[in-house]
């Protein structure tokens, strides 16, 4: 999509700041949104570095050198009648990252949606200990414990594998 930012009018872009997290999505209903809205005019091919560094301009605590802005897209299924959100990247104002330079329209933003925007202050979580055991291995890979290989024997929890769901049934042996 070609926009002519001298010829094409801008649109009105609903933004709802929070510091801390999102907005909860039950705050969005029909005739009812959050209190904390800042309204922007914008095109379609703003990036989401542009509408970070017009956030900061209003909000302060988007101007602290730790702070990370992440964005939210919030919008209205018809079909359910009831409001849907997609994360569509975050601005941190250490360092760049790949989803700064996306623009609205990259992201699938149609005018009328809600654009939701989280500042967090400080660096990011260390991940969880389960989001540590899941980048290892964890439950989920088949013929692993704890990111380490299983012994062959062992894989079956004494069955026999005739069963292509895992089930079989117990070995004679026992």
């Amino acid at each position: 999509m070609s926009v002519d930012r001298e010829k094409d009018c801008p649109f009105l872009l609903r933004v709802f700041t929070r510091q801390g997290g999102h907005n909860p999505l039950l705050s969005y209903t029909t005739g009812n949104v959050p209190e904390n809205e800042l309204a922007l005019y914008t095109w379609k091919n703003a990036t989401l570095e542009e509408i970070a560094q017009l956030i900061e301009q209003v909000v302060p605590e988007a101007r602290n050198p730790d702070a990370r802005v992440s964005f939210r897209i919030v919008y209205l299924n018809k079909n359910r009648g009831r409001f849907f959100s997609k994360d569509i990247g975050r601005v941190v104002s250490a360092k760049p990252t790949k989803e700064q330079t996306k623009t609205l329209d990259e992201c699938k933003f149609m005018i009328g949606d809600y654009l939701d925007v989280a500042v967090f202050i400080g660096p990011p979580p260390l991940p969880s200990r389960d989001q540590r055991r899941e980048v290892r291995g964890g439950r989920g890979d088949v013929g692993r414990f704890n990111g380490r290989p299983m012994r062959p024997e062992r894989r079956n929890f004494g069955r026999e594998p005739n069963n292509r769901f895992g089930g079989g049934r117990p070995r004679r042996d026992f």
